[in-house]
């Protein structure tokens, strides 16, 4: 099937994929891989119940030995700390040290980031709304594309100025909204 709504949808794709492309290129040939300064930026805004090897492995979509090969790097090399998981005590969580953090100040993603500041805060969020769209769709296609923040989640209750996680059934904070949650789910249209 040809025509100007398939082109369109085809130039979108390419561009999404040569905007991932310029993004990463800018992280070659420093002292951090592609995959360990994605595994930074995830661990820094992912949620308390989302820091782990599987919850990396997922957002990334990359396999549990890949992703567990660039985390221990990382906690080599003193930009992730470890600990168990105080909800079940098996569960192995990653945090950012000091270390990381005034790391990722000098991610090269940021580049991208500023670039897309250019088109201003409501057009901006209308893109993201539209790029959200095309991630659920996916998903639900998928059935395994399941990462996205809070504020967006099926999951997410709120009450009398509240948050709530319902599948978790724990309080979120008003900061806890805006971390990513690998199980996440998207809202009904």
């Amino acid at each position: 099937m040809s025509g100007p709504a398939n082109d369109t949808a085809r130039e979108f794709a390419d561009l999404l994929l040569q905007l991932g492309r310029a993004a990463y290129t800018d992280s070659a040939g420093g002292d951090l891989t592609a995959a360990q300064w994605a595994a930074l930026r995830y661990f820094g805004r992912a949620n308390r119940f989302s820091r782990t090897v599987s919850g990396f492995a997922s957002f990334h979509a990359t396999t549990r030995g890949t992703a567990s090969q660039t985390i221990r790097s990382l906690v080599d090399r003193g930009y992730l700390e470890r600990s168990r998981s105080d909800r079940d005590g098996r569960s192995v969580l990653f945090a950012l040290s000091a270390d990381a953090r005034r790391r990722l100040e000098q991610d090269p993603v940021e580049s991208l980031v500023r670039a897309a500041r250019q088109l201003g805060d409501i057009r901006l969020s209308a893109v993201a709304g539209e790029l959200r769209q095309v991630g659920d769709y996916l998903g639900r296609q998928r059935d395994d594309f399941a990462a996205g923040r809070c504020e967006h989640c099926g999951h997410l209750v709120q009450a009398d100025g509240a948050y709530r996680c319902g599948l978790m059934d724990e309080p979120l904070a008003a900061g806890e909204i805006r971390e990513i949650c690998v199980r996440y789910l998207p809202k009904e249209n």
